[in-house]
């Protein structure tokens, strides 16, 4: 009994060290300088990666009206507008045009996962990201 004891204990203890690095390793891909959060510049290089913005621009314009941004979040709009409010494409769409460019999607995002407005996105402020990221999340890459 304590020999199987032991084993599962072992076992646990190895996986979570296997496991703690990958959840650190997926913030420092995004903290590429290694500076204590990630930048407004960081995010952008990071989140560009996945690509929905493109995806969703699907007239080609360098705008996302708010169809095409709804079309693009499917069926997790409405967890959407939990996350970021009600209003949210009137906030993101800056110079009020009736869309939203890379530059006002990139800063809208960015502000919303930076909760404390310190202008640097920390690792507890990471995990809706990392959310929002993964399986299941609205840019579910």
């Amino acid at each position: 009994m304590k020999t199987t004891i032991a084993r599962l204990t072992a076992s646990t203890f190895a996986l979570s060290l296997l496991a703690a690095p990958v959840m650190a390793a997926n913030y420092s891909d995004w903290d590429t300088d290694g500076t204590d959060g990630i930048s407004e510049t960081e995010f952008r290089a990071g989140f560009e990666k996945n690509e929905a913005f493109d995806r969703w621009d699907t007239d080609s314009n360098g705008s996302l009206s708010e169809a095409e941004f709804k079309e693009g979040i499917g069926d997790k709009e409405q967890a959407f507008s939990d996350r970021y409010g009600d209003g949210w494409f009137d906030d993101w769409d800056a110079n009020a045009d009736a869309g939203i460019d890379e530059n006002e999607y990139y800063d809208g995002l960015y502000s919303s996962y930076d909760e404390n407005n310190n202008d640097v996105i920390e690792e507890p402020e990471y995990g809706d990201l990392g959310d929002d990221m993964g399986d299941d999340g609205w840019f579910d890459v």
